[in-house]
């Protein structure tokens, strides 16, 4: 510091006027704190601007007008005074001579403690990456241990996203991929998503400026006509309010976030985007929610699929509402009911006052395994830390869904988690005794996958063990972990007989059994393995070493007469841990390296498909063992990369005439792209002369991500059109 701090001295750049206004904001914005909370907020300024008395933005302003703005933007949520203490001083720690004895002695523990939450890891000896996750898994440890650690990293997030434009580009495109990758999905997983759809919108305009400005473009001819329409549907669904006796208000949300996430995802048409409207309406109770939804569902006839009731089943992130959408006038109009409580669970998450039990209970299954992650591998190791956030951030980017026990505990699981997840998920204590499933009042099995809001009841007895083959289904690394570290510990002569048994009942779905193996087919097993004798590979079995799914797939591969040589080729160093089985890629879903995956174990050996093949669903509730997770190799040598070809198909919503083809051709060429066919077909429902209609092409890529920037090519070139990827 260049003078010490004094409480009574006023330092002289808050006469700067600049300085003045914010502090001025500031105050005005914390009027809800007490005479002396606000006193210690006026302080806390002074504090700060001593400590940044050098320092300057990257406009040339003073200092500590950015942290003073964060507090304020703090302010808005009525935080209290400690929060709002610490996002005054959250850079003192980092970047000038305050130390953290120094904040506890002038302002409290708590505060200091907060101000260490947001406080970067800088270290000499870590490069950028290991830098990045240090800092990402102290403020992931530090926000478990007190959720406001986020809420000011956020807003100190927000802030810097909206003043960057006296930051070079590259450094704004990389702060806001960062800021897209990790900080908006956690905030959500949090439940903060006001403050998480600001910093979203920014990241957009800092991602791609002209991608931005197309769309905000698109906003603004329209703005006369969504303006009379936002009026008009609020207008309505307020005099129905009245009509139906119910207490409460209608309010038109601002749908940007969505729509440009849509835009920039490719997930939706440009002129079918700005016709999309959003609207929520409080109501007093949930009986009134219940009410208000049966009307519109009996006015507009709005399906089931278009329903979604997460008043008694929240989202992950704890959000609970009954959303409708429905069509009217060729607009799209989304309706959210919710109660007060409701809402403001909504806005503020896991640092809400008022949470719902049932609310509460989804944002701790979240906390529950962010901290599973958080505790797993060594913290000491850089290179453990960096494989920890990687696994973090697929973690908040997977698509999620949240089970319940009978009890009404909630359970958050990734998409494709099947009910032993949910008995992990649990607990070990029931997941390692689990012999079955009742999965909404109907009987399944451990190998079902669930779906979004199921009731599970898991069937134990206490004499029941974990079992080898298991571990060909399970979604969850705790699930998986758990069963290893009992298979593990088992004696040797245990493990022979684990394995035997794991063996046999792989192969009973196919009415065969392990004596059924011939002499021929153990000694092309062991040759395979490079085992002498079997009791080795049944210790392999046992111990997770070897799924028996791919012992049954080796034995069956023999009758594989696949006609595409090349995929199976491919297969040999793309997938993880099936070294010496047949491999065959699907045709009713055609997987690109880089899919999620799994494995079905067919008579004609292992066909690989997308995770969510609609081919597979009858397979995995008649028997869901014939279907195992599958992975891809990371580390494929480049060499080998440019030598991958999986085919895929296109459909771009626009009729290309012959020139925009060609170009497209030219395009996808120059980044290796091959174009096998292409085929431009008009929509039947209008006109001949119409220019409405679609164009598909058939493809060669190396890869998902090779793909997608395929994609993004085409949608540049085409002046963004809506382009889906199709199964077949």
């Amino acid at each position: 510091m260049s003078y010490q701090y004094q409480p009574n001295a006023i330092p002289e750049s808050l006469s700067h006027p600049l300085v003045d206004e914010a502090r001025d904001g500031l105050m005005q914005a914390v009027s809800y704190l007490s005479a002396s909370e606000r006193q210690d907020v006026l302080r806390a300024c002074y504090f700060g601007d001593v400590a940044h008395i050098l320092d300057k933005r990257k406009s040339g302003e003073p200092y500590i007008t950015h942290p003073i703005a964060v507090a304020e933007i703090l302010a808005g949520f009525r935080l209290d005074r400690d929060t709002i203490i610490a996002a005054i001083l959250h850079d003192t720690v980092e970047d000038t001579e305050v130390t953290e004895e120094l904040l506890v002695q002038e302002f409290g523990e708590v505060v200091a403690r907060l101000v260490d939450g947001v406080t970067k890891l800088k270290s000499s000896t870590m490069n950028k990456q290991q830098s990045q996750a240090a800092t990402f898994h102290k403020i992931l440890t530090a926000t478990l241990i007190d959720p406001r650690v986020l809420i000011v990293k956020l807003s100190d997030r927000l802030h810097n996203m909206s003043t960057l434009d006296a930051v070079r580009p590259d450094k704004k495109i990389r702060t806001a991929s960062e800021t897209l990758d990790f900080y908006v999905p956690f905030a959500r997983v949090m439940g903060l998503n006001n403050i998480a759809d600001y910093i979203e919108l920014l990241c957009y305009r800092n991602l791609n400026e002209s991608m931005y400005n197309k769309f905000s473009d698109k906003l603004l001819q329209h703005g006369l006509g969504r303006q009379f329409q936002k009026t008009e549907i609020s207008t309505y669904l307020q005099s129905l309010l009245a009509q139906l006796n119910l207490n409460g208000h209608v309010q038109v949300l601002d749908n940007r976030p969505s729509m440009y996430r849509q835009f920039f995802k490719n997930r939706g048409e440009i002129n079918r985007l700005i016709r999309q409207y959003d609207f929520e309406v409080v109501l007093d109770d949930i009986e009134s929610c219940d009410k208000l939804a049966n009307h519109l569902i009996r006015q507009y006839q709005i399906q089931d699929k278009q329903i979604q009731d997460n008043i008694r089943k929240p989202l992950a992130g704890g959000n609970q509402s009954l959303t409708l959408i429905y069509e009217k006038d060729y607009n799209h109009i989304k309706v959210t009911l919710m109660t007060k409580r409701m809402q403001e669970a909504a806005r503020l998450g896991v640092i809400s006052r008022d949470r719902t039990d049932v609310s509460h209970s989804v944002i701790q299954a979240s906390l529950r395994n962010m901290q599973d992650l958080a505790s797993s591998g060594n913290l000491n190791d850089s290179e453990a830390q960096i494989e920890i956030i990687n696994e973090l951030i697929s973690y908040l980017h997977e698509r999620k869904i949240v089970c319940y026990s009978p009890q009404g505990h909630a359970y958050e699981l990734p998409r494709g988690a099947t009910a032993l997840d949910f008995a992990y998920a649990v607990g070990p204590a029931i997941g390692n005794i689990a012999t079955g499933a009742d999965i909404n009042n109907q009987h399944g099995r451990l190998g079902n996958v669930l779906a979004d809001g199921d009731t599970v009841s898991i069937d134990t007895d206490p004499n029941a063990r974990p079992q080898a083959r298991w571990l060909g289904f399970v979604a969850t690394n705790k699930a998986r972990s758990e069963i290893l570290k009992y298979l593990k510990h088992l004696p040797e002569s245990d493990k022979i007989l684990y394995g035997k048994q794991a063996l046999d009942q792989a192969l009973q779905p196919y009415d065969k059994s392990i004596n059924d193996i011939n002499a021929d087919d153990w000694a092309n097993i062991l040759a395979w393995r490079g085992l002498q004798h079997s009791d080795e590979l049944f210790i392999q079995l046992a111990t997770g070493v070897l799924l028996p799914q791919l012992v049954v797939s080796r034995l069956f591969s023999e009758e594989v007469d696949s006609a595409d040589k090349q995929a199976i080729t491919q297969s040999k160093h793309l997938l993880a841990g099936i070294k010496g089985v047949e491999v065959d890629f699907a045709r009713c879903c055609n997987p690109i390296y880089g899919d999620g995956i799994v494995g079905h174990i067919s008579r004609q050996g292992l066909v690989v498909h997308r995770h969510k093949c609609y081919s597979l669903a009858a397979i995995r509730t008649d028997n869901p063992y014939q279907v195992i997770q599958l992975n891809w190799k990371a580390d494929i040598p480049n060499n080998q990369n440019h030598q991958l070809h999986f085919p895929a198909t296109l459909r771009i919503y626009a009729m290309l005439n012959e020139e925009q083809i060609s170009q497209a051709i030219y395009e996808l060429r120059a980044l290796n792209i091959g174009v096998e066919t292409t085929a431009v077909k008009a929509d039947k429902d209008q006109e001949k002369d119409s220019k409405i209609g679609t164009t598909t092409l058939q493809i060669v890529v190396r890869s998902r991500a090779h793909l997608e920037e395929g994609i993004d090519k085409l949608r540049q070139l085409l002046d963004y059109p809506n382009i889906m990827r199709l199964y077949q």
